[in-house]
């Protein structure tokens, strides 16, 4: 048995050969990111580009009346909703004649699905599935659902062209059906037993292969056979692999995988040799395939889709890739999505991107090599934000101090010097997560006020890689992935971008804990912090998530799998000694904290412990607890708050512009919530708010 004393240096050790790989890959770094190392030509093209003017602040979140467009299996049609919640109704388009007919208003939120001969709507609403003709619009209910289980529709097989799949999962008692539905409701079960992550059906429609979540948390996959269910394949716990299509005769199988342990592939597997063929990987060995977009019959795997550093395809057929080098061209190597018609002549392309305050919508004919944009009226209708009003997002890379290379991106407003900006690091949270460079309300938001914003993807962060994903273990206080946050920070300056008088640091869960770390041990680098959610000890969080009734069992493994051992006492202790709640006398610069008092995440009593330290201390800080809020901001008030909040913030602090006086709702919510107020003196004369919580 190996004695703790050699299992941490066998720990070190190992952590000691991952940081030296990933030092030899960064050093090794594609010349396309070798190239993004310097700004100079980003920024002396955006300080040439005209100044936006002022825009209100809930323009940014103005929803648009056009979404959940899909394209038929034959490509003769567009579905789509136009319309916000009870006002919404379903259309359809001839991509023909790009001729529009309204079929039906809509009564709330609902997901399309069409039949694979393209003459039907499958609608799944909350209260069930239901059915629409496509040629005049007649409507009945399908299926009514189990508000006790959870429901998903799936699109059939192309065997049942007139079907849906129905997926039911009860999750008190963990019974779990996929049945297959016809035109009258009829249903033919396919399977029944554990909850599937995945599954593909074979040529006659049945369950051809399966997937679960093992009880190690490990996803296994099983092929039909003769004599039952047969294990063929079980993934790593960090590597979400994913079912992509099967062979006719199921004797080779194409998954999305972790090729060496590191970037996500597209491979194919000969389950008879047990041999695996790379389909395809990134070119420039930086970014893991995101998801694979295959025919409508689900069997032939045409697009590649790629998030980092930008989202871009790579064609895996001959038509494919023509059509990715047509799309490139019109639009750039980015920001499109595509959904393919049968055989691939027929694409719908969904442009998007951080000047897009609302996608745009485009048909490409590979017949023609051509796209022409659909429903440009209907899109106008939503009022979107002109592109050349909004930001520009982009892709940078940089050194660490330890020399490994980073990824983020870096928002700058339109027309000004970057080097006088004031600068927000926007953290985001997870840490096993990432942030992309879409169109994002709040970052256009602060660009629009004056502002710079930096989002690293700090080690931890997903998209580029098993290796980077994991290359921080547990190391989530005051070490490798704050100091990538920091090292972006200071990279930046010397680069040009931003006044270091002027520096703030923002996030929301792990970036709001970030954030804290931040005012707690770089005391002087950040004139203000605002954390949304934040865990003032993140050891302690870890714990009682990973205790909560009714949780992942298998959620211990999968932290231990990303360096995280809950077990390992001296590493949770030292995480722990680096925790903000443990260091109040540190903090010296005013921090503004936003809570839920229904958070299942971070407990409420932790936040509300930290910040009455923090009021004992002397210490200038701000609390606002919302009774009604979780972990995830989704109430309307609680939001409009964060962004009245933000702008104080840097009104008073980083001297950016007055936000505008807050309506009558919610100056009443600000003084119903704020339940202390020392970082902002100028919202001193709210009621109670100097309380200590």
């Amino acid at each position: 048995m190996m004695g703790p004393g050699r299992r941490h240096r066998l720990r070190r050790a190992v952590l000691t050969l991952a940081a030296g790989l990933m030092l030899a890959q960064a050093l090794a770094a594609p010349a396309a990111v070798t190239a993004t190392l310097t700004l100079a030509p980003l920024l002396a093209g955006n300080a040439a580009l005209p100044p936006a003017p002022r825009i209100p602040s809930d323009a940014f979140e103005r929803r648009p009346h056009l979404h959940a467009l899909r394209l038929s299996p034959d490509g003769a049609s567009v579905a789509y909703l136009d319309g916000e919640g009870a006002n919404a109704s379903l259309h359809v388009l001839d991509t023909r004649t790009h001729v529009s007919r309204r079929l039906l208003a809509l009564p709330g939120p609902v997901a399309l699905f069409w039949s694979g001969d393209s003459s039907t709507l499958f609608l799944a609403m909350p209260d069930g599935a239901s059915v629409v003709s496509v040629a005049d619009g007649s409507s009945y209910k399908l299926a009514a659902f189990d508000g006790r289980a959870e429901h998903r529709l799936f699109p059939a097989d192309a065997a049942h062209a007139r079907h849906v799949l129905m997926a039911s999962h009860h999750a008190a008692s963990g019974a779990y059906r996929l049945e297959r539905l016809d035109m009258q409701g009829r249903r033919e079960l396919l399977y029944q037993g554990e909850q599937l992550s995945g599954f593909l059906l074979d040529a006659t429609g049945r369950l051809g292969f399966a997937m679960t979540i093992a009880g190690d948390g490990r996803r296994s996959v099983r092929r039909r056979q003769a004599a039952g269910w047969q294990e063929v394949l079980r993934c790593q716990r960090v590597d979400e692999c994913t079912l992509v299509a099967a062979a006719p005769d199921a004797s080779r199988l194409s998954m999305l995988m972790a090729q060496h342990g590191d970037r996500s592939v597209l491979v194919e597997i000969d389950l008879a040799q047990g041999t695996r063929r790379v389909v395809h990987a990134d070119r420039a060995s930086l970014a893991d395939i995101r998801r694979v977009i295959s025919d409508t019959d689900q069997r032939t795997p045409l697009f590649a889709l790629f998030e980092s550093p930008m989202l871009h395809h790579a064609g895996l057929t001959q038509l494919a890739r023509r059509a990715v080098a047509d799309i490139d061209r019109q639009f750039g190597h980015g920001g499109v999505f595509i959904e393919a018609a049968r055989g691939g002549a027929t694409l719908l392309l969904t442009e998007s991107g951080s000047r897009l305050h609302h996608d745009r919508y485009w048909l490409y004919d590979s017949a023609r090599s051509s796209t022409r944009e659909i429903l440009p009226t209907q899109r106008a209708a939503g009022q979107p934000l002109p592109p050349g009003q909004l930001a520009q997002t982009s892709a940078i890379h940089y050194r660490a101090s330890d020399g490994v290379l980073v990824h983020g991106y870096l928002t700058l407003p339109p027309g000004k010097v970057a080097a006088s900006l004031p600068l927000l690091t926007l953290v985001h949270g997870g840490p096993w997560e990432r942030v992309n460079p879409a169109y994002a309300p709040l970052v256009q938001l602060l660009a629009n006020r004056g502002v710079a914003v930096f989002q690293p993807n700090f080690r931890a962060s997903i998209g580029y890689g098993l290796h980077y994903m994991t290359a921080a273990g547990g190391d989530l206080g005051n070490g490798r992935v704050q100091a990538d946050i920091v090292d972006g920070v200071h990279w930046l300056l010397r680069q040009g971008v931003g006044d270091r008088q002027r520096l703030a640091i923002a996030g929301h869960s792990f970036g709001g804990y970030a954030t804290l770390l931040a005012l707690t041990h770089t005391p002087r680098l950040f004139q203000f912090g605002m954390a949304i959610a934040p865990s003032p000890d993140f050891a302690r969080t870890l714990r009682f998530i990973a205790s909560a009734p009714g949780g992942d069992p298998a959620l211990p493994l999968r932290l231990q799998d990303l360096g995280v051992d809950l077990h390992d006492g001296a590493a949770m202790q030292a995480l722990g000694a680096a925790a903000p709640v443990r260091h109040t006398d540190q903090v010296g610069k005013p921090l503004l904290i936003m809570a839920g008092a229904r958070d299942s995440t971070v407990q409420i009593a932790s936040v509300t412990d930290y910040v009455a330290r923090l009021q004992l201390a002397g210490k200038p800080v701000s609390l606002l607890v919302d009774p009604e809020e979780g972990h995830n901001p989704r109430l309307p008030l609680y939001r409009q708050a964060a962004v009245y909040l933000l702008e104080q913030l840097l009104h008073q602090h980083l001297g950016g512009p007055a936000p505008a006086a807050p309506g009558a709702q919610l100056d009443t919510y600000l003084r119903q919530t704020l339940k202390a107020n020392q970082a902002l003196p100028a919202l001193s004369s709210v009621p109670g708010a100097g309380r200590t919580p």
